[in-house]
């Protein structure tokens, strides 16, 4: 992680008018008997406000930390990446109020955070800018953990002058060029584990906002990269999500892509970021403050070509928001090789090349695009001249470094427990955790939980890169994970337990045989794993 991205800036201690101390004499003060002249060094030093150079705002190291406005039942932490904060012992409820900062002229600006989150704890950000000559209350992204199946919140979402629409805050009367964030951090009891903080970051977007890179820019890019990568089409996903997962399954490739041991499942990281508040998938704060609780750094960022280059060149995938068609005529911006019509979607870019001489209108970029008919051809390729047009608001997701920034303890996202899958006195069948915690079965059969089940050996080949078609590429360097394997879904009953036929199952897969394993993908913060032979 890179120790900021906004620079703080000091000038000196104001001085006196020299004309003033001359006609004070060389006698000074004759009663104090002090020397005026003397007395300028015991001035305080005034400190200019925080600047933040570009459009990214980092609050991510102990220093940036130390340098808050306000510290509420907070401790800071230096040993935690860059630093990070957490709630001072007994407290159940902290805040921090990081320092004003001054920016060049916005409208528009996306909060993101990362966090180890544990059951029982929640984060929420707030922010506030100076606009039309004054500033604007808190607003909030809504509390977010992944064990609140109601994360999120419609409330203290819109004041005078500004209003947060799901993830964006707008300056709705003029641009704004001071911003201040704010963190509360809780948890259900002083017992429990404290969230822990690593770093909050804004982007911003409109009026003087130029994109700038904020990490260490490569000083010469490569002609291709391919960089691998895998590839889920969000169609044959469970019916119920399948049509809205566009932004947890970008980040459920990102992240794979970086580690591929997480393996993660769309289902089990889109259930866990969902903002219920506003229901729907594709928050893109909460989609990429997910990834904090795996121990990623990662944020959001009104971008460019330059920076999504520079990303790739360095082994990186990347998230952008888009709007496309593969045809005129749809309302649409044309997309040559996309799968079909969409106003709104994200996808993931995995490399780029060229044809011909190397400049931006010969440039191509390769894409792990979920709106395909399968996951064998979910590669892309596509024109940057058109896919120019079709980048909604130029915004991306990133992830800085192909490694998590924590592990362990502090990186354990969504708890994946291992479980016998047992059949009750209905002969339905529901996990048992083997570790002795006790499966929710009232919660599950009550939450937005799925089931999804697969047959040992039964799978989508990825591994010579997909299949070309008129809207498809075979990609160089593909990926082969679980997410791979052929899914089926079955319904949750009333007690959280499903009914399931192996026999029949067996004749759905055109299989003789197996191992069935099956995932119970609750929204509460856990996946239950297990089998049955």
């Amino acid at each position: 992680m890179k120790k900021t991205a906004a620079t703080v800036k000091s000038f000196a201690a104001m001085l006196l008018c020299l004309v003033m101390i001359a006609g004070l004499g060389a006698c000074g003060n004759k009663e104090s008997g002090q020397d005026p002249v003397q007395e300028l060094d015991k001035l305080p030093e005034v400190q200019e406000p925080p600047k933040v150079e570009g459009n990214l705002l980092k609050i991510t190291t102990e220093a940036d930390f130390e340098a808050g406005a306000e510290k509420n039942d907070i401790q800071i932490v230096g040993d935690i990446g860059d630093g990070a904060i957490v709630l001072s012992e007994g407290a159940t409820e902290g805040s921090f109020v990081s320092a004003e900062y001054d920016t060049e002229e916005f409208y528009r600006m996306v909060a993101c955070w990362n966090a180890a989150i544990y059951d029982g704890g929640s984060v929420e950000i707030w922010a506030k800018a100076y606009t039309n000559d004054a500033w604007t209350d808190w607003l909030t992204w809504g509390e977010f953990s992944p064990f609140d199946p109601k994360r999120g919140t419609n409330q203290n979402k819109s004041t005078d002058g500004a209003k947060v629409d799901v993830d964006i805050f707008i300056c709705t009367k003029a641009a704004a060029s001071k911003v201040q964030m704010k963190a509360v951090l809780r948890r259900d009891s002083a017992q429990a584990e404290s969230p822990v903080l690593r770093a909050m970051t804004m982007t911003f977007d409109g009026g003087n906002m130029v994109a700038t890179y904020a990490e260490e820019p490569l000083a010469t890019l490569p002609d291709k990269v391919y960089n691998t990568a895998p590839a889920y089409s969000q169609g044959v996903r469970h019916p119920a999500v399948s049509g809205s997962i566009c932004s947890p399954t970008t980040l459920t490739v990102m992240m794979n892509s970086r580690v591929p041991e997480l393996d993660l499942l769309p289902e089990e990281y889109a259930l866990n970021i969902k903002d219920v508040g506003s229901n729907m998938f594709g928050n893109w704060a909460f989609t990429v403050a997910g990834a904090g609780l795996y121990g990623f750094e990662a944020y959001c960022q009104y971008a460019d070509v330059n920076i999504l280059l520079q990303e790739l060149a360095k082994g990186h995938s990347v998230g952008i928001s888009v709007k496309y068609s593969p045809k005129a005529g749809d309302g649409y911006n044309r997309l040559d090789g996309s799968y079909g019509p969409t106003g709104g979607h994200l996808i993931t870019l995995i490399g780029y090349d060229y044809e011909g001489e190397v400049n931006e209108d010969n440039l191509y970029f390769y894409s792990s695009d979920s709106y395909s008919a399968d996951d064998t051809t979910s590669y892309h390729r596509y024109s940057w001249p058109q896919l120019k047009r079709c980048w909604e608001r130029r915004l991306a997701y990133i992830i800085p470094s192909m490694e998590q920034e924590v592990t362990g303890e502090l990186a354990q996202g969504v708890i994946r427990v291992e479980s016998e899958i047992v059949q009750n006195a209905d002969g339905n069948w529901m996990p048992a955790p083997k570790d002795g915690r006790e499966f929710d079965a009232e919660c599950f059969a009550k939450s937005n939980s799925l089931v999804g089940y697969t047959v040992e050996g039964v799978f989508k080949d990825m591994s010579s890169g997909g299949e070309a078609t008129n809207a498809s590429v075979v990609y160089e360097n593909p990926m082969q994970l679980t997410a791979n394997n052929t899914f089926a879904y079955v319904a949750v009953e009333d007690d959280g337990s499903v009914k399931l036929d192996p026999a029949a199952v067996y004749e759905k897969f055109e299989v003789d045989g197996g191992t069935i394993t099956m995932y119970f993908f609750s929204d509460y913060g856990y996946c239950y794993i297990g089998t049955i032979n």
